[in-house]
């Protein structure tokens, strides 16, 4: 879209039709949630092509390593990256809820509410169980995330180990091929976005109106106030001292993920946009945004 020769960028798009979409579905109500189908259906595009984005980006980044050693340092440098980052999220959370404490100024009034009753306890050996499938096919069908990164890391292994050096050059360039179409397929679809964060925005505010994010605002306020002292205090210091990337920069060239998030709601959703705003505006290598992203988006 270009205005007066200005090209407008994706994200200042995808912004617009965010409010847009909320101001129509306010002002026209019911109505807007009879389109609302066309957001789910662009939505719905965006969570079929994660699951093949995921196997194909993971095992090109796994085939692409120099050996397994190569592999192993990453893997350990990025699962390391993520349990640090979440328990300092963890804090971050607790405390600027024990500042705010939005439970007491909210108001619930007209809204329903729902007992919660019993647990599940979930053991270590259930976890490390559940990562790995008993049916590749059931597993694409589900959409585990989790179970495909892993698939995707033993098949990428499998490639690896292969003996025959030119079915192993075959097996590359295949996955190599699956992974260009993947990603046009996911350029495609981006240059929707903004009809369909326009519609469902609508749904939404349509759906229910100003009223529901009024008596909760306190509480998306407090969560998206967490949100933002995780990003400054530690996105912004992690780049910065460890790439030199200034963090006004990295917060502006990543704004497209920011506004396609909150638009969505899906972290899984996010994860083709997370991974092209990587590649095109921090030079971050297929490689690596397609293992560690996928990952990240499960773990935290």
């Amino acid at each position: 879209m270009k205005i007066a020769g200005k090209k407008i960028g994706l994200s200042t798009q995808i912004f617009a039709a965010m409010l847009l979409g909320a101001v129509l579905g306010i002002v026209i109500g019911e109505p807007m949630t009879k389109v609302g189908f066309i957001g789910t259906i662009w939505l719905n595009c965006i969570k079929m092509i994660v699951v093949p984005m995921v196997l194909v980006t993971i095992v090109t980044g796994v085939v692409s390593q120099k050996d397994m050693k190569t592999l192993g340092r990453i893997s350990f440098r990025i699962m390391a990256y993520y349990v640090i980052t979440t328990l300092v999220a963890c804090a971050i959370g607790i405390l600027v809820t024990s500042i705010v404490k939005p439970g007491t100024i909210a108001n619930f009034t007209g809204l329903a509410s729902k007992e919660v009753t019993g647990s599940a306890d979930i053991t270590v050996a259930d976890f490390f169980t559940g990562m790995f499938s008993s049916n590749i096919i059931q597993t694409f069908a589900d959409g585990n995330i989790l179970q495909t990164v892993v698939i995707a890391i033993l098949l990428g292994v499998a490639i690896l180990r292969m003996k025959n050096p030119e079915h192993k050059e075959k097996a590359i360039k295949g996955m190599n091929v699956l992974n260009d179409m993947v990603f046009s397929l996911i350029n495609m679809i981006m240059l929707v976005s903004p009809i369909g964060v326009f519609f469902l925005m609508g749904d939404s505010f349509g759906k229910y109106g100003a009223g529901i994010f009024t008596s909760m605002a306190t509480l998306v306020g407090t969560y998206y106030l967490a949100c933002l002292v995780h990003v400054v205090l530690v996105y912004c210091t992690v780049i910065w001292v460890t790439a030199g990337i200034n963090p006004l920069k990295f917060l502006k060239d990543s704004a497209e993920l920011w506004v396609y998030t909150i638009s969505t709601c899906s972290s899984v959703a996010a994860i083709p946009i997370n991974i092209k705003v990587a590649k095109e505006k921090f030079n971050v290598p297929e490689t690596i945004s397609g293992f560690t992203v996928p990952l990240g988006s499960q773990i935290n």
